[in-house]
């Protein structure tokens, strides 16, 4: 389930699309004034509702924050999926070697974890 976004407090202002790294946010109006999450593109981050002037973005039920992404270097193949699915780009290192996450790019949304085949990419909630 994807972040909501309540239409009647949205301002219009664009600022959830233009933090939405992973394009997730688009305008539904011609004079781009209002604006719609698409739930098959959210990964849950959260980013669109921190910025978010008038909290018209809410998470959704059962949703937790992460508090930090790190990879298991013992079960990590070197595979780089989990670098070719960040938008941050935080993910780093060589192929078949352990990768690592930049902690200064990365802003915890988990989506490289859901798509990790290994289980090499540990999430901490707070």
């Amino acid at each position: 389930m994807a972040f909501q976004l309540n239409k009647d407090e949205c301002l219009g202002c664009g600022a959830c699309a233009y933090t939405c790294l992973y394009h997730a946010i688009s305008p539904v109006d011609e004079n781009m004034t209002l604006y719609a999450i698409d739930e098959n593109v959210c990964v849950e981050c959260g980013q669109c509702s921190h910025v978010c002037p008038n909290s018209a973005i809410s998470a959704p039920d059962g949703w937790k924050k992460i508090k930090k992404v790190t990879i298991n270097k013992e079960l990590c193949k070197g595979c780089s999926l989990c670098r070719r699915v960040c938008a941050a780009d935080a993910p780093f290192g060589e192929i078949k070697q352990p990768f690592e996450i930049d902690q200064s790019k990365c802003f915890q949304c988990g989506h490289c974890a859901s798509k990790c085949k290994f289980g090499a990419i540990v999430v901490e909630y707070e």
